[in-house]
């Protein structure tokens, strides 16, 4: 249940305290920072037992900053892209290879990481996967037997996109980028072939009994317009993972615009921490075939394309089998944008805890909606929850739909009783589309005192959300909002 214990202020006091100070410090040195720089607090929050300064008039003490931005690394001093070196990526990746800024590299195939082969992408690469037409289909593809280490900065990212320039690139106009593992999966035979590709590519498989298996590195990475249809319910994502497991290490990574899912996880153990999902044209992350991993600091921003910010499952053809889907996801951040999104749907027998989580913006459609009679059994059994989150506005808070002709399974707890539904999280500008500010206000009753994270996460992150409010915003300066061609 949510706690709020943070001091609240009378109505009556607050008149004489309306004159609003940040985070910094309270000697009058305005002196900027890097944290400044990083959208981070300008100065010391004060330690507990300190004048924590005014409230506002919603009765909520600014929280002190719990998570530190970090020194802004170096410029890795890349040239502008108009002046690199253009390199085609033609053919598959066999041996040890690295990219470096000095090139662009523009990839005119599927192009497939095998043989034990690592591909090195250095920090500040830019790669165009293509402009449309036939090329929509081309793809970086990191099969069982390679792997890949992208490894961008704050400053320089790497960026995975278009071919055709601003404004005329969209969602599409490549495949995405695919990472396949040898970690568990749920479907019979414990293997599969990835979505997207074509079916008697046997480089496509995926699945295994390495729950460790290292699919490589992500960090500071933009993925945009990517997508590609190869059949009907068969298409490539931004970032599509098969059977990746706990040792693959995926951080700051930001999917845009994208033709169908944000991310996607096909089965696996693998986590994901400080990741941007934004205007993609179906859901912003999906998981199926018994996706078990570790999730914190997501944001998902939908436009009107979209669908749903989150479209869970266990797996379709035998809901309750297992290794049954179960995530664990702290400090969330759903963002809706049209009558037609949903906020999540969790189908299929899927478990996972859902905590400190932001949905917002669903007042024509519902904020979480549970579907067959599986899903309701795992959530009646406390393996599926959404608690200590700030919830709606919605139509629907949350729904539970029993398999058709089910008169008999319905839903015997209270997700309502566990979560905020009054409050408003005061982000500050989470619907624009071209420079959004998804930070939370200070004065943000996200900043209460919500669940606290356990081993294995960030612990200081006890608030709602994926940003701690007033505090460093993580989004800041990596990533990157471009227009979508009409």
């Amino acid at each position: 249940m949510i706690h709020l214990n943070r001091k609240m202020l009378l109505a009556g006091l607050v008149a004489g305290l309306l004159g609003v100070v940040g985070c910094g410090d309270d000697d009058g040195d305005t002196t900027t920072d890097d944290t400044e720089d990083m959208g981070g607090p300008g100065g010391d929050m004060g330690g507990p037992g300190e004048d924590m300064g005014p409230i506002d008039a919603g009765g909520v003490e600014p929280r002190a900053c719990t998570i530190d931005a970090p020194t802004p690394p170096a410029s890795a001093g890349c040239p502008d892209v108009g002046d690199r070196t253009e390199v085609v990526v033609d053919a598959d990746i066999t041996t040890d290879t690295t990219w470096s800024c000095d090139n662009l590299y523009l990839l005119d195939d599927q192009i497939y990481i095998t043989n034990d082969a690592t591909l090195t992408i250095e920090a500040g690469v830019v790669v165009h996967g293509g402009a449309g037409g036939d090329e929509g289909q081309n793809a970086l593809i990191v099969t069982t037997e390679g792997s890949i280490e992208a490894t961008g900065t704050s400053v320089d990212p790497i960026v995975f996109t278009s071919a055709n320039p601003e404004g005329d690139a969209a969602p599409g106009d490549w495949g995405g980028v695919v990472l396949l593992g040898r970690a568990p999966i749920n479907v019979s035979g414990g293997t599969n072939l990835i979505e997207g590709l074509d079916p008697s590519e046997s480089r496509g498989e995926y699945g295994g009994d390495d729950a460790a298996h290292d699919c490589g590195t992500l960090n500071y990475v933009r993925i945009e317009y990517a997508g590609f249809l190869f059949g009907t319910d068969n298409e490539l994502n931004g970032l599509t993972l098969g059977g990746c497991g706990t040792d693959t290490d995926l951080d700051f990574i930001h999917v845009h615009a994208g033709k169908d899912d944000g991310i996607e996880f096909f089965g696996g153990t693998a986590g994901i921490s400080h990741a941007v999902i934004s205007q993609v044209g179906d859901d912003g992350l999906d998981w199926d075939e018994g996706w078990q991993g570790d999730v914190q600091f997501v944001v998902i921003q939908q436009d009107a394309a979209g669908d749903r910010g989150i479209e869970a499952d266990n797996l379709g053809s035998d809901q309750d089998t297992t290794p049954r889907s179960s995530p664990t996801i702290w400090n969330l951040t759903i963002i809706g944008n049209s009558a037609d999104n949903d906020g999540l749907r969790l189908r299929e027998g899927t478990g996972g805890m859902i905590s400190n989580a932001i949905i917002f913006n669903y007042p024509d459609s519902t904020c979480s909606r549970v579907d067959n009679s599986s899903t309701i059994r795992v959530a009646n059994d406390g393996e599926l929850v959404i608690t200590d989150s700030i919830v709606g506005p919605c139509s629907t808070t949350f729904d539970f739909t029993a398999d058709e002709g089910d008169t008999t399974t319905t839903f015997t707890g209270d997700w309502e009783a566990l979560n905020d539904l009054t409050s408003d999280a005061m982000l500050a500008d989470p619907t624009n589309l071209s420079a959004p500010n998804f930070l939370p206000s200070e004065f943000s009753p996200a900043g209460r005192d919500y669940g606290a994270p356990g081993a294995g996460f960030d612990t200081n992150a006890d608030f709602a959300g994926a940003l701690e409010p007033g505090c460093w915003d993580w989004t800041a300066g990596w990533t990157a909002y471009p227009a979508i061609a009409e």
